[in-house]
């Protein structure tokens, strides 16, 4: 009779199962209070309010967000606990000496270990999913292709994480070694990519790169938690008593597919956990790294990663104080990144090696170590992709949000369509890119000059709903003088008070195509009475609030709002008025006309250029004798009447100190900017 290899022994297997009972047993106790809970609450809200137990789709919907949202993040660390029960004993000399004189051959131990940590894997979502399924049938929402998709959605994600688990166990030597490694395999991709955005961000002027999640698919957890998600649709109906209520139609888990090809991966790596095995060397139990040639990867990657990690902290500690841009130096990051990474180069060796005697011969590596991050800095650093310097064609883009904020604290918010109005904010874009050299100035740089701060957001849009294209915020320094002469400041003055923009930016948000809108009232705020020397609010009647509606739309088509966003003093500005403007509006959504109207409200700031809505409040009687509307420089006069107005200057860049008080009869000169060409009516300064 022909003998036969076994592939499985079950004396092993069912070792593995009662010698780590805790760990699945209490995985089990605890995932099964979640279905029994969910029953008492059916159970107890059926008494209180009669309400129905359940509908099949909503416990669907359910388990799809289960799947999607907690079934990921759990699998990921429950397998790491059922791959060191299962392969643990790797990591014990002893241990592997006794496994490896068993009469079992090497792929029968890798056979039973493997299906031992898939069954710790599997029993508690066995039992959880059992109990599930079990109350979804007593409480009638069993739903059978919601159910099957769900079961194989945790069959397949727990089997991908169990296989990445175990070869991340044939990679190392010791548990801490494996936790470490474990989690930087999950998530060295999103780690390096933001690692490179950071460094893009501190070199290129207006690039504030955030994390895109370009190569995320290799970082799975976070992958499936974006990508997975619930769809539903659902109708209108009337029930029983008359109420209108929402009810499914269909439930499904989007990106479903994605699972399916990360079980493929996993069947891959558990290929590569079997190669690995086949080749340990029983003698690595201990080390870091358990594989020869993935030392020199670790000690690398480890030094790399120190580079760019402990390079930029250098750096902001060190030199980023000094810079006189608002982007950094090359040579010096270089140096930081040069030197943090030699220094991981001796954590990683020390690691390695399990000495500290690691310094005798390391001079190749080191250098190696310090071209490389340097080189790394340089790559950034010399942009060869144009980054900085990209603006889309117009053809390119469907839509552009558009935020400017400035440093007396208004702005303008506008997303837009327009063609013509896309080609002068990408005129504006090449404009302060022109200026770099001047417009990238830090506090240091400006060298106590007199300027505010303004910020410029540009987000372009491939179509007018579509995926953000890309996007740039530049912070530009502002002043009289660079009014003058800055062409790219003049350029974003005069599109921040475009009709367009500023029609967007005041009534976008309560006037849409798919908004049907009523304007119901308003008041006037903050108008000074004379008499008890108060500031009072005025609630407008509807005639009223239409009168200054139209008003303010004239105001707009001419050009009259965001003429103040580049002032830089408020608080003897001749121009700016105290008080404003509150609308009210009925808003009702026509996608979702069942949600019922909404209160909106569009708030205005006035100055002195809104000749149309201050000759409206003085027409509706608004702003008379009792009731004035003033500026900044009016109420600074009144409120500096009669006494004498301490004050101090203390220039930090310059040293330069002063102190002192304004005389009772002081005139406050207005600080307000006269766009090129044109001149403000003294008449409404004052």
């Amino acid at each position: 009779m022909r003998s036969k290899t076994s592939y499985f022994n079950p004396t092993l297997f069912k070792k593995n199962l009662s010698r780590f009972w805790p760990l699945w047993g209490g995985a089990s106790i605890i995932g099964a209070l979640f279905p029994l809970a969910f029953l008492t609450i059916l159970i107890r809200e059926h008494a209180l309010f009669g309400e129905p137990m359940s509908e099949p789709l909503s416990v669907t919907a359910g388990y799809y967000h289960i799947v999607a949202w907690i079934v990921p993040t759990l699998s990921l660390l429950y397998a790491a606990l059922c791959a060191l029960a299962a392969w643990g004993w790797l990591y014990n000399p002893r241990s592997v000496g006794m496994y490896h004189s068993l009469p079992v051959t090497r792929k029968g131990i890798f056979v039973t270990d493997f299906l031992s940590g898939m069954a710790m894997m599997l029993i508690p979502y066995a039992v959880t999913g059992g109990l599930a399924i079990l109350v979804s049938a007593i409480v009638g929402g069993l739903e059978p292709v919601g159910l099957a998709v769900t079961i194989l959605a945790v069959a397949g994600q727990s089997f991908f994480f169990f296989a990445s688990a175990m070869a991340v166990v044939f990679v190392t030597g010791n548990p801490f070694a494996f936790a470490a490694l474990y989690f930087i395999f999950h998530f060295i991709a999103a780690g390096a990519e933001w690692l490179v955005t950071r460094l893009m961000t501190m070199f290129y002027f207006g690039v504030e790169r955030s994390y895109q999640g370009v190569i995320e698919f290799l970082s799975p957890t976070m992958y499936l938690t974006r990508m997975l998600e619930v769809d539903t649709t659902s109708r209108q109906i009337i029930n029983a008593e008359g109420w209108e209520e929402s009810v499914l139609e269909s439930v499904t888990l989007v990106n479903g597919h994605l699972i399916a090809l990360y079980a493929l991966a996993g069947a891959a790596l558990l290929a590569l956990a079997w190669g690995l095995y086949r080749r340990r060397r029983s003698e690595s139990a201990g080390d870091v790294v358990a594989v020869g040639w993935m030392k020199p990867v670790f000690r690398y990657g480890f030094a790399l990663c120190a580079a760019c990690t402990g390079g930029m902290a250098l750096y902001s500690v060190f030199f980023a104080g000094y810079e006189t841009t608002r982007t950094a130096s090359p040579v010096p990051l270089a140096l930081c990144m040069a030197a943090a990474g030699v220094i991981g180069y001796y954590i990683a060796s020390m690691l390695l090696s399990k000495s500290l005697r690691v310094f005798r011969g390391s001079w190749k590596g080191v250098l190696a170590t310090g071209l490389a991050s340097a080189a790394l800095c340089a790559a950034v650093a010399l942009d060869p992709l144009g980054v900085e310097s990209w603006t889309p064609r117009p053809e390119e883009v469907g839509s552009v949000w558009l935020m400017v904020n400035s440093g007396n604290g208004r702005g303008v918010g506008a997303r837009l369509t327009d063609p013509a109005l896309i080609q002068e904010i990408l005129d504006v874009h090449r404009a302060v890119l022109a200026e770099r050299e001047d417009l990238n100035k830090s506090w240091r740089g400006l060298g106590g000059e007199n300027v505010s701060v303004a910020s410029l957001d540009v987000t372009y849009y491939e179509g007018e709903i579509g995926s953000p294209h890309t996007s740039r915020m530049y912070n530009l320094p502002y002043s009289q003088e660079r009014m003058e002469r800055s062409q790219a400041l003049q350029k974003l003055a005069a599109l921040t008070s475009h009709p367009l923009v500023q029609e967007v930016n005041i009534f976008g948000h309560v006037y849409r195509e798919n908004l049907e809108t009523r304007l119901t009232g308003g008041y006037a705020d903050r108008l000074y009475n004379p008499e008890t020397k108060e500031m009072e609010q005025l609630d407008l009647t509807l005639e009223q609030a239409k009168a200054l509606e139209d008003a303010v739309r004239r105001d707009v088509a001419a050009g009259h709002f965001g003429r103040t966003l580049f002032l830089q003093d408020d608080r003897y500005n001749q121009a700016i008025c105290t008080g404003g403007l509150e609308l009210y509006y009925s808003v009702t959504n026509l996608d979702r006309p069942q949600a019922g109207p909404s209160v909106q409200t569009v708030s205005l700031s006035l100055s002195a250029y809104c000749t149309e809505t201050l000759k409206a409040l003085e027409d509706l009687g608004i702003v008379n004798g009792s009731r004035r509307l003033l500026t900044y420089a009016e109420q600074c006069a009144l409120e500096d009447e009669e006494k004498g107005i301490p004050y101090t200057y203390d220039d930090p860049y310059t040293g330069y100190y002063e102190e002192g008080f304004f005389p009772a009869d002081t005139v406050y000169p207005g600080d307000a900017y006269v766009y090129p060409g044109e001149e403000v009516d003294a008449a409404l300064l004052h």
